[in-house]
């Protein structure tokens, strides 16, 4: 499995290197120097087969495109959650000299002292989409904000009363925290959290396995609030399966779920939709900045969600 993921992320690098380059946007900065510089990148995701995460590093590539006038040279690892192959991947940055690290953190503990360790060495760690403790500055999505939203739907739609179960996830910041926001909605209405502590991975599978387990240990499940839309998606294929008619919610606004949506399909109410393209763009503007200048004011920014639904699915971009 390790070879694999290894072989995947290479493969992800090749890939990216032969897609065009976005055209600069309204979003993205110019530098003022009139000298190019191919800059070496380290970057570390959860899991490459995620669109989440392909978008993440593709946005990554193209803004620093922008920014230092050609490609930059990526080293694309995924961490598959674990903490050890992580800290390996970022031991292997710093041993292959690279100018910025971009860190989708699996522990946001256990990793400070990799981190500093880099940062000692004058390259900064730019923590993206999870918190990192030590990292430079970070930016995430405002995943309390996104959990609210996303159960104050699933409330409105059962008239704030039923039984839910929480699909939770990896124990990382951005997980804790939408589940933080769930219940944070739900806090005040007579909705019912059978479970909390469901953990379907983040993934397909998990949220296949998980759902199919809910429901035979709970005698009526009304809806699920699943912490991303791969987990979601998998929970769907249980409820189809089952002939059960929970409703869903979600946090990502993947093409999968947008899909969904919009073909109406009847266990989808909504997801909280990120802007992957948008947080990447900016943790690089961010690594640049203190490349240049060494520190910033503000190192922390929140991206904040949108919820979309299948009334408004179409007013969206995809990934």
């Amino acid at each position: 499995m390790k070879h694999f993921l290894n072989r995947f992320g290479v493969f992800i690098a090749f890939l990216l290197a032969f897609m065009s380059p976005a055209q600069a946007t309204s979003e993205s900065i110019t530098t003022g120097f009139s000298f190019k510089e191919k800059v070496t990148v380290g970057i570390s995701v959860f899991d490459l087969s995620n669109p989440f995460f392909v978008t993440m590093v593709r946005s990554i590539r193209d803004e620093l495109t922008v920014i230092y006038g050609e490609p930059p040279h990526l080293l694309v690892r995924s961490s598959g959650h674990m903490f050890e192959r992580q800290e390996r991947q970022l031991a292997e940055f710093i041993a292959e000299g690279a100018d910025m690290i971009f860190l989708v953190a699996s522990d946001e503990h256990r990793l400070k002292p990799t981190i500093q360790r880099a940062i000692s060495q004058n390259i900064p760690v730019i923590a993206v989409d999870a918190h990192a403790m030590g990292s430079s500055a970070s930016i995430t999505t405002d995943n309390v904000q996104a959990g609210e939203i996303a159960c104050q739907r699933l409330a409105e739609h059962l008239d704030n009363q039923g039984d839910i179960v929480i699909l939770n996830g990896p124990a990382v910041s951005s997980v804790i925290e939408r589940v933080e926001g769930c219940k944070r909605a739900l806090s005040g209405t007579e909705v019912n959290i059978l479970s909390d502590e469901l953990n379907a991975t983040g993934s397909y599978e998990g949220g296949l396995e998980t759902m199919a387990y809910a429901l035979q240990a709970f005698e009526r499940i009304d809806g699920v609030f699943a912490i991303n839309d791969p987990s979601a998606l998998g929970a769907e294929q249980a409820l189809k399966q089952a002939g059960a008619d929970a409703v869903l919610v979600s946090v990502d606004g993947s093409p999968k779920v947008r899909e969904a949506l919009q073909q109406k399909r009847q266990w989808w109410l909504a997801t909280a939709t990120q802007f992957p393209d948008r947080m990447s763009r900016e943790a690089v503007r961010i690594g640049h900045q203190i490349r240049k200048n060494g520190v910033l004011s503000n190192t922390h920014k929140l991206i904040p969600t949108e919820l979309i639904d299948n009334q408004n699915v179409h007013q969206f971009v995809r990934w």
